[in-house]
């Protein structure tokens, strides 16, 4: 699906918009890379970043764009709150500015989970009648929407999975009473590099995000998860958040390019 280099839309600008933090800015590190990844391709007439809690800000990117067209894909992990309420929004006087599904929600994440997970426990040798999958979501209060997402794309799953969550239940603090596998792989659904993905996961875990073996430093880097680490008798396995997938750039760009082909018709 990877697109060329032939632009999608002359007249149309990309922006992916992020989240965002103002305690770490970290947060935004992959929200850059795949627009940067997008802007060498030259298939958009601009490629911008923008975020709801940090600079620069979504309306302030939204002021300077020159483009008569403008998309926006949210690089985010599932619909919600921010998407079906925030962001149009914000948009609601501009009809030539459009908001795409975002990133997390699209097929081919189900996809490259499998075969992440597929290919590692095959890999590895593991022995999939002992292993167990956390997939790791956010969590949030207002709605039920990502949590219900979530739930699908681990029943979906080779091996026996279950999604977990940073505030809200089952909670990723209490994994070992969500699975009693021998082998615990976990695999974070965020989609920014910053502190939830990079610290809070693996402290979560009883590791101490400071100790950086096996594989925890560089593992943004790698498709290979950090681990085994022994944890009460368990052999625990990390992968990077999912937000750091090469496959992230080119489900933004088809967003994009969904959305304007539904102009066209």
């Amino acid at each position: 699906m990877a697109a060329t280099g032939k632009p999608l839309a002359k007249d149309t600008a990309l922006v992916v918009v992020g989240h965002g933090s103002t305690a770490n800015g970290d947060s935004s590190r992959t929200t850059y890379l795949h627009a940067a990844r997008i802007r060498e391709r030259n298939v958009f007439a601009e490629v911008r970043e923008g975020f709801l809690k940090q600079a620069p800000a979504l309306d302030d990117v939204l002021a300077n764009i020159s483009a008569p067209k403008v998309r926006l894909v949210p690089f985010m992990a599932s619909k919600g709150y921010v998407t079906d309420r925030i962001l149009p929004a914000k948009i609601a006087p501009d009809s030539h500015v459009v908001v795409t599904e975002p990133v997390g929600a699209h097929p081919l994440i189900l996809a490259t989970i499998q075969t992440t997970i597929s290919s590692f426990i095959k890999d590895g040798e593991i022995n999939a009648g002992d292993a167990a999958v956390l997939i790791v979501g956010h969590g949030t209060a207002k709605g039920r929407a990502a949590a219900d997402r979530l739930g699908i794309l681990a029943a979906a799953l080779p091996t026996v999975a279950k999604a977990v969550f940073l505030q809200q239940e089952p909670l990723l603090k209490d994994w070992r009473k969500v699975t009693d596998a021998k082998t615990v792989i976990v695999l974070p659904f965020l989609m920014s590099g910053g502190l939830h993905g990079t610290r809070d996961v693996p402290a979560l875990l009883g590791l101490n995000p400071d100790d950086h073996g096996p594989g925890l430093a560089g593992l943004d880097k790698s498709e290979k998860p950090a681990g085994p680490f022994e944890l009460g008798g368990r052999e625990v396995y990390l992968f990077r958040p999912l937000g750091y997938e090469p496959v992230i750039t080119e489900i933004i760009i088809e967003r994009a390019r969904a959305s304007i082909n539904c102009d066209r018709k």
